[in-house]
């Protein structure tokens, strides 16, 4: 074979391969689009999950009422006896044997203040009482020496009357001078003018007394008080109690009517609470309310132990009484409270499952489906809130209990397993 039909030979194989190996690849890439390979026909194959993107929640069936709406207030738990206590003088304080927090019984002291001035001033009134008692003394002895003297004054006119009757009738017979006669009628005048002062004066004693009497009351009257006064100066409980906010130091100066500190009564306790009025208006006789509060140690069931009857704002002030005194409830402190409402017939729902205040959504095959309602009020149990709401629903819905910002009507969501 030439060398030239060798060349030929080599430069035909040379573009034929390329053009096979293309061939090839097209052929069996319209293989492979004609008859593509079914992913039944392999049993390993995944199965793609319509719900693989789909948000996972929990469900829960509505309960059957009827149920007591529950209205939630915040009352502050208070001593219903108090007293703030005020110096009764202004002085210093002696001491102060009490702190906050200490328990006192009735009679026992609290507060010791200076009481040297009102010493003084109990000891000044008791001079002037006996100063009084002396004049009544010394007027009753008078009155006595007026009544044994009135008669010997009358007798004693008696004789300058007839003395001056004698000297007339010797003056008309010219045997007596005019100064004689003169000087027995001065002497019956002055005679008479002491008589009658005499008589003034056993006249007036029972008025005089009356006075003096009434001094003496008045008298005694500032002395009780003064000797009270004193005695308020050692200041004790007027009854058994607790300590509080004592503002009272041992050497400090007060004024009359300064606080010195305050009492209360911790085993007389009670709630106070204010509830908006509208919300009670269905409700006929208050009196026959209860409900609970969170204390500290759980849940402390109270009843309504009275209330203002007259509005203050449209509020009602609500005064509730513990069943446990023992609960470990602080003074002085708030407490959320639930109060249990006349009962309604509605469904009792998590509060989760509430969007808007309106509507509850229902899953139907892994859709959600909007229900309308009307929310009737809220029960707190079981450390959880219920909503109490009235519409088209059944015991078997399962209702959706996840609370979703995306919620809507037709959402594909899929159920967490147990």
């Amino acid at each position: 074979m030439s060398n030239s039909r060798m060349d030929t030979m080599t430069r035909i194989v040379r573009w034929s391969l390329p053009v096979l190996v293309l061939s090839a690849g097209i052929g069996g890439a319209f293989l492979m689009v004609s008859n593509p390979a079914s992913s039944l026909a392999d049993p390993d194959a995944p199965t793609p999950d319509p719900l693989a993107d789909a948000a996972t929640v929990t469900t829960v069936s509505p309960l059957a009422g009827p149920h007591a709406p529950q209205l939630q207030l915040y009352a502050r738990y208070q001593s219903r006896r108090s007293i703030e206590i005020t110096s009764p003088i202004t002085t210093e304080v002696d001491s102060v044997p009490v702190r906050v927090g200490d328990r006192v019984e009735a009679g026992q002291v609290l507060v010791r203040l200076d009481g040297m001035e009102l010493q003084r001033q109990v000891n000044q009134l008791e001079a002037r009482r006996q100063d009084l008692l002396a004049r009544q003394a010394l007027e009753a002895k008078q009155h006595e020496a007026d009544q044994q003297a009135v008669a010997v004054e009358r007798n004693l006119l008696d004789i300058a009357r007839r003395s001056v009757e004698r000297l007339r009738n010797l003056a008309q017979r010219n045997l007596s001078s005019a100064s004689d006669l003169e000087a027995a009628e001065r002497t019956y005048q002055n005679q008479l003018l002491a008589l009658q002062q005499r008589e003034l004066a056993i006249a007036r004693y029972e008025n005089v007394q009356q006075q003096l009497q009434a001094q003496l009351a008045e008298l005694d009257s500032q002395l009780d008080q003064a000797r009270a006064t004193l005695d308020d100066a050692t200041v004790t409980a007027p009854f058994a109690g607790r300590v509080s906010d004592v503002q009272a130091e041992t050497g400090g100066r007060v004024s009359t009517g300064a606080p010195l500190l305050r009492l209360i009564d911790d085993r007389e306790t009670e709630l106070l609470a204010w509830a908006a009025a509208p919300a009670l208006d269905r409700v006929a006789d208050l009196t026959r309310l209860d409900g609970y509060l969170d204390g500290p140690d759980g849940s402390v069931p109270v009843t309504l132990n009275g209330y203002d009857p007259a509005a203050d704002g449209g509020s009602l002030q609500l005064y509730f009484k513990p069943a446990d005194t023992g609960s470990g409830l602080v003074l002085n402190r708030y407490y959320r409270l639930w109060l249990d409402l006349p009962r309604v017939s509605a469904w009792a729902v998590p509060d989760a499952s509430v969007y808007s205040n309106a509507f509850v959504y229902r899953l139907d095959d892994n859709r959600l489906r909007r229900i309308p309602v009307q929310v009737m009020g809220e029960r707190y149990q079981d450390g959880r809130l219920w909503r109490l709401v009235q519409g088209d629903l059944s015991a078997d819905d399962a209702l959706l209990a996840t609370r979703l910002k995306d919620a809507a009507q037709g959402l594909a969501v899929k159920v967490a397993q147990p």
